[in-house]
């Protein structure tokens, strides 16, 4: 009685296809600085820590001095309707720079100012059990195309002889 083996639909979906964008960024979207000052406000009051121990630990991580009032500023609602805080060219800079962003995380033990960043590019950002089962899904993924191989090769040895 033969076997008959089973075909792998090539058309399968990638993991990695859920990740990709949906759709190109739309007009307005990546306006996200009341978004991002909420997340900032939120992180300082869950950390449970004060804000000048989270200024102090961004200064360990980044070796960049962070003042109270600067973190203050970035999560002050008020500063996206104020004047100041323009530099030379016009440009606002009431916001928190991205090489702060990691650390600031990485402090308060909150990530969703990250999250806002990425997913404002219009990707998704994985976080806890996700990033387990994606690995899982990599995992399987890669069994299967080993054991496929294997298969094969045997295939190969059996016809040759």
């Amino acid at each position: 009685m033969s076997k008959t083996h089973k075909q792998i639909d090539t058309n399968q979906v990638s993991l990695f296809s859920f990740l990709e964008p949906e759709a190109p960024p739309q007009p307005g979207s990546m306006d996200i600085g009341m978004r991002q000052r909420h997340a900032i406000s939120n992180a300082i009051q869950k950390s449970g820590k004060s804000r000048i121990d989270i200024c102090a630990g961004i200064y360990k991580l980044t070796g960049k001095e962070v003042p109270k009032s600067t973190l203050d500023g970035w999560s002050a609602e008020s500063r996206d309707l104020s004047n100041d805080n323009h530099d030379f060219n016009g440009n606002k800079r009431w916001g928190m720079p991205g090489e702060v962003i990691p650390a600031f995380c990485c402090v308060t033990g909150d990530w969703e100012t990250l999250f806002i960043q990425v997913e404002a590019c219009n990707y998704k950002a994985m976080k806890g059990e996700d990033v387990v089962r994606a690995r899982i899904g990599l995992l399987r993924e890669k069994i299967t195309k080993d054991t496929q191989e294997l298969k094969g090769l045997e295939k190969a040895l059996v016809e040759r002889k």
